[in-house]
């Protein structure tokens, strides 16, 4: 279920759920909204398979500038990852391509290779996943998966960057065949407001990491 967080004339702030598309698909976000009556524009995207939030224009003549008020936002994504992490903190700047890349190389193409900053907080682990919190300043295409791919911190159910028998071990012993990484809090300004905007964790967080997640938040 598409929920709205909180929307205006010209634009709707919503938790997006796993599984669902952006766009060019039959039922995407877009094709959700324009069945209800309301014709919208992605101001930005984030992958199928990824939850949370995503910001749509209601006007075309508004996008631009929602666009560029995006590009000086902050913006924070939680993901549960295989195995156990002992650093508490830490920044990643592997250099990346801009391309979607797959598991034998996330990186890319050494010819294509662009700066890349993934900054990162440990919150709970236990002895077979992670719960970490990123923050990103490049928006490099599937900038969190592939560096948590090089780190050996593979986000649990990508299929793209992940290893394919441990994804089928996570849906054997969990029931869980999405990807656990979730567009958690955007801190931007809208409408010469400096607003706050957190998404509601999937259920399957705290099934996956079998703890209350909230005091960790």
């Amino acid at each position: 279920m598409i929920k709205i967080i909180e929307q205006t004339d010209s634009w709707l702030m919503i938790n997006k759920p796993g599984g669902v598309s952006v766009h060019n698909d039959s039922s995407s976000v877009i094709d959700y909204f324009k069945s209800k009556g309301t014709l919208t524009a992605p101001v930005h995207r984030i992958d199928k398979e990824t939850s949370g939030l995503l910001l749509l224009s209601k006007n075309q003549n508004d996008t631009a500038k929602l666009q560029a008020a995006l590009a000086d936002s902050k913006k924070s994504y939680l993901a549960i990852c295989r195995g156990k992490l002992d650093q508490d903190e830490g920044v990643w700047k592997d250099q990346l391509s801009d391309k979607a890349e797959g598991y034998k190389n996330p990186k890319g193409k050494k010819s294509e290779l662009k700066d890349c900053m993934t900054s990162w907080k440990k919150l709970i682990s236990n002895n077979y996943f992670t719960l970490i919190l990123f923050q990103i300043s490049t928006g490099r295409t599937h900038q969190i998966r592939k560096h948590c791919a090089l780190h050996k911190l593979e986000i649990l159910g990508d299929k793209r960057y992940g290893d394919s028998k441990y994804r089928k071990l996570i849906a054997s012993k969990y029931s869980f065949t999405g990807m656990a990484l979730h567009s958690y809090k955007l801190d931007i300004t809208l409408d010469e407001k400096e607003r706050s905007f957190v998404a509601e964790l999937p259920e399957y967080f705290e099934k996956l990491m079998g703890d209350s997640l909230e005091e960790h938040l």
